[in-house]
């Protein structure tokens, strides 16, 4: 039988409303296995030299692609960020940031790995979907909560114990606790990113299918083929899976933003 720790489930309890704000579409085992094959067999990622000015062109006209659809859904949403301040890395790893007051840092290892403008768009709607769901904010709350609970935990084994709890154990808990409580919603906020990365290419009218091929080489390049509790990201074929889902919902629907959750 499975075993859940008291943090982990009082965490699920006490930190709940700070995952996804939507109703996102279900992935099953099924879904899991076709994408698991499928980056099995895909090719491995392929970096192409580009200059700077190719780099930071192509991240400008990316942001620009995807610019009004995406702020016109933030706005729609009404729960987040609208306003993103864009910075390029010149770091080369296939990777971007979302941090705090609308910030946006796209590495130029994306223009490298991508093979289309709509790939390079995906990454830029990713972070913007963080920041127009208010991921930052909520993930901040959520690690706050889980150190308080850390700490409540070691009170009460101490009480219950009649033993005096040092600093370091009393911090270490917070940490721990922390951690746990980012945990807990980081993967379901990615998840929920990467649908409203597909809803603003929709609404851009770029190809999903285009896009989608990013994830099959990240997933390739990772060699992720499960999501575990400590993952941050769900792995590569979770991601792809939930694409194909949510690009199936996306177009049933013609662009509607999903129920609230």
């Amino acid at each position: 039988m499975q075993r859940r720790s008291f943090m982990a489930l009082a965490g699920s309890g006490l930190v709940c409303g700070c995952g996804a704000v939507h109703q996102l579409p279900v992935v099953s085992d099924g879904n899991i296995a076709m994408a698991q094959a499928e980056v099995r067999t895909a090719s491995p990622p392929q970096r192409r030299w580009v200059s700077d000015d190719e780099a930071a062109q192509t991240l400008r006209t990316a942001i620009q692609l995807v610019r009004m659809p995406a702020i016109n859904l933030c706005h729609q949403m009404n729960v987040g960020v609208c306003d993103w301040k864009f910075r390029m890395s010149r770091a080369r790893d296939l990777n971007a940031g979302a941090m705090g007051y609308g910030q946006i840092v796209l590495n130029r290892g994306i223009v490298e790995y991508a093979n289309n403008e709509e790939e390079v768009c995906l990454v830029v709607a990713h972070e913007i979907g963080h920041h127009a769901a208010n991921h930052i904010a909520r993930g901040t709350a959520s690690r706050m909560i889980g150190a308080l609970i850390g700490v409540a935990v070691v009170g009460v084994v101490a009480v219950a114990t009649g033993s005096d709890p040092g600093r370091d154990i009393v911090d270490s808990a917070a940490q721990l606790g922390a951690t746990i409580g980012g945990l807990s919603y980081s993967k379901e906020q990615e998840r929920e990113a990467d649908y409203m990365a597909a809803l603003i290419l929709y609404r851009a009218g770029l190809d999903l299918d285009k896009a989608r091929g990013l994830l099959v080489t990240m997933a390739s390049g990772s060699g992720r083929m499960e999501t575990t509790f400590l993952d941050t990201h769900p792995a590569g074929p979770e991601r792809l899976a939930a694409w194909d889902r949510a690009a199936a919902e996306i177009r049933a629907s013609n662009g509607r933003v999903p129920q609230r959750a």
